[in-house]
């Protein structure tokens, strides 16, 4: 399947790995918050737009990256902290030179649809497109750790995998009212997503379906147990005719040299 391809290839880019890849992201994602606070308008510069970038700024196709998913003052810190979290559980899961391959693939398929979509006239810049990057990471983390809890509200223990869910909702029915451009780089994140995490999906919801067999399966049979009549048991029966004491209690039964129960009439040797 294409993740087990894409795992050898990224076995192959061993010598590309970036460790700490995400950090990175993550620093210079700091560093441009800073700039926006000191100069406002300076987001504008870096966002990914297909025709500026033929316009000789082709520091948008790698700027774009650097744009921080908020720039609230007050959650830009829990949103980095989140991010750097991301980045090191996968790397520790999947090691730096999946990661690295992951990563970048989705910046070049994002990238490729918003040039597809931009220069067909459907579509504006794509200003902070690393969200859809960044919804792909916790995806990723949350296949490889599912069970994984985080305190929503800094209270609200939930599941890793329910909030990926539920983000990966919120940001398709978000892009359902934007340009088409958006809806297509959210799709390209996805994509990317599954390419090289489909083996680690397929198996957590083969396991998630045989748990539910297990658990909804037919109700166990009952086992019928037959009344069973009390046998009787004999202490003599012929070895020829085969009646007992119980059957003749008129008969005199023998033992014969042979250790064989006898009745008389039938007595080895015996003349009838």
């Amino acid at each position: 399947m294409a993740s087990s391809y894409l795992d050898r290839w990224s076995r192959f880019f061993d010598r590309c790995a970036i460790p700490g890849l995400i950090r990175y992201v993550a620093l210079f994602n700091a560093l441009v918050f800073i700039l926006h606070l000191l100069a406002p308008g300076f987001i504008s510069v870096l966002e990914l737009d297909p025709a500026l970038v033929l316009q000789g700024q082709v520091w948008r196709l790698v700027t774009w990256i650097f744009i921080p998913e908020t720039l609230s003052p007050f959650w830009i810190f829990f949103a980095l902290l989140f991010l750097l979290y991301l980045g090191d559980g996968l790397e520790t899961a999947v090691g730096p030179a999946k990661l690295t391959l992951f990563y970048f693939c989705g910046v070049l398929l994002c990238t490729v649809v918003s040039f597809l979509f931009g220069l067909s006239g459907s579509g504006a810049s794509l200003g902070r497109a690393n969200t859809f990057l960044n919804l792909s990471l916790l995806l990723a983390y949350a296949t490889v750790y599912p069970d994984f809890k985080v305190l929503v509200f800094f209270v609200l223990p939930v599941r890793i995998a329910w909030l990926a869910l539920f983000s990966a909702a919120i940001m398709i029915l978000a892009s359902l009212g934007q340009s088409p451009v958006v809806a297509a780089t959210l799709g390209a994140a996805f994509v990317n997503y599954f390419l090289f995490f489909s083996t680690e999906l397929r198996s957590h919801l083969g396991a998630l379906k045989a748990g539910a067999a297990r658990f909804s399966g037919p109700p166990a049979r009952r086992t019928q147990t037959k009344t069973q009549e009390p046998s009787t048991e004999t202490l003599h029966r012929c070895e020829q005719c085969g009646r007992t004491e119980v059957s003749n209690p008129e008969l005199e039964f023998r033992v014969a040299s042979n250790g064989s129960d006898y009745c008389v009439e039938h007595l080895p040797g015996k003349e009838t």
